[in-house]
Formats: C-alpha cells, sequence, structure tokens
C-alpha cells in the first residue's frame, strides 16, 4: 500500500535540483549582462594599450566591407610598412583628404619609398576609383562585426573611470546573492520525513 496525501505537499517537496523556468531567468539575464560587461571592458581596454603596441582599432563608418565586417565593426589594426601589404590583406590608408579608408587590397607595387596600392570593398562591385600611394598601412589583424559606438565613447576623456563604476555595479547585481526560496529553506530532517510517509507499507 502507498500512502498519498496530497494536500500535504507544499513547495518544501519540491527539489532545490529543479528549478521552474521563472527562477532560472534571472541567471540567464546575469550572465548576458557579465558577458556584455566583460566585452565592453575589452574593447576600452584595447583601445587604451593598443598604440602602445603599434596597433589601434579602427571603426567602420560604412558597410563597404560586408556582410564580414558592416558598418560599425571593429577592427583591430597594426602599423606596418606598405610593401608588406599584400592582395587578399584587408588595410586602412589616409584618402587625400585624411580621412580613412578600410577595404582589401586586390593588387600592390612598389612606388618610391611606399607601395601603389589598388583597394575594394568586399561589398563593392568595382574597385576604388584611384590607387592609394601610402609609404605605411593599418594591416587588419582581426575584428568583430559591432562595438562601434562603444569604440567611439571609449575616445572620450571620461570614458575609461565611468566604464571602470558602471563595470563594477553590474558585477556587483550580478554576484549579488539570490533570494531563497521555500523549496532551498526546507531542512534534510523534513525532506527525510516526508520520504518515509510516501513509502509503501
Amino acid at each position: 500500500m502507498i500512502l498519498t496525501n496530497t494536500a500535504e505537499r507544499t513547495a518544501d517537496d519540491v527539489s532545490p535540483d529543479v528549478a521552474p523556468s521563472s527562477a532560472r531567468r534571472p541567471r540567464v539575464l546575469k550572465t548576458l549582462t557579465l558577458t556584455l560587461a566583460a566585452a565592453a571592458g575589452a574593447i576600452v581596454l584595447l583601445a587604451s594599450l593598443a598604440p602602445l603596441a603599434g596597433m589601434r582599432l579602427v571603426r567602420l563608418e560604412t558597410g563597404s566591407m560586408a556582410p564580414g565586417f558592416p558598418a560599425g565593426s571593429v577592427l583591430l589594426a597594426r602599423d606596418v610598412p606598405a610593401v608588406e601589404a599584400a592582395p587578399g590583406d584587408i588595410v586602412t590608408v589616409m584618402r587625400s583628404d585624411g580621412s580613412p579608408v578600410t577595404h582589401r587590397v586586390v593588387e600592390t607595387a612598389p612606388a618610391g619609398d611606399g607601395a601603389r596600392l589598388i583597394l575594394k570593398g568586399d561589398a563593392n562591385d568595382q574597385v576604388d576609383p584611384a590607387p592609394y600611394l601610402a609609404t605605411r598601412v593599418g594591416l587588419v589583424l582581426g575584428g568583430i562585426p559591432f562595438g562601434g559606438q562603444l569604440l567611439e565613447a571609449a575616445r572620450t576623456p571620461f570614458a575609461t573611470p565611468l566604464l571602470a563604476v558602471v563595470v563594477s555595479l553590474l558585477v556587483l547585481w550580478a554576484w549579488w546573492p539570490e533570494p531563497r526560496t521555500p523549496a532551498h529553506r526546507a531542512t534534510p530532517e523534513r525532506g527525510l520525513r516526508r520520504r518515509s510517509e510516501r513509502r509503501p507499507a
């Protein structure tokens, strides 16, 4: 004979290992928050330290390098002599008006102290209207398809201390202890007693 007493089953009978979906949502939110905070911190840290290693972060203003790097992407570029650029590389060079352009190298040839580069955006049908004469270029090592706005914000004078405060608060919130539910407050003796009541006679 099996004794069943449905009326006595309360939240204390619920195993703490089986959490309802509503209890898992805060954990997912905290994980997402920590991930975003880590990404933001990494971008700001790279923006500050990259120049010390002869590198820089480049924000793509347009979608000419889509789909791999859409507008708003952040790329890490290393400063190298222009003669080191080879077809297939993505480089950042300066236009005659002083604005940067980041495109893929199609053709290169020595020119004086530098190189003559023909570039083309991955999303463009034609190569750039005119070749670029450069002595040094930013050779793109890699990048992420987001974070451009955060990079611009990181370049303001108060970005680093402000972000440090925000990230610290987010981490504190994410690691703040959750309120314990009745299922977590069930004592071992009480759970043992209820299991014994449901054992077969």
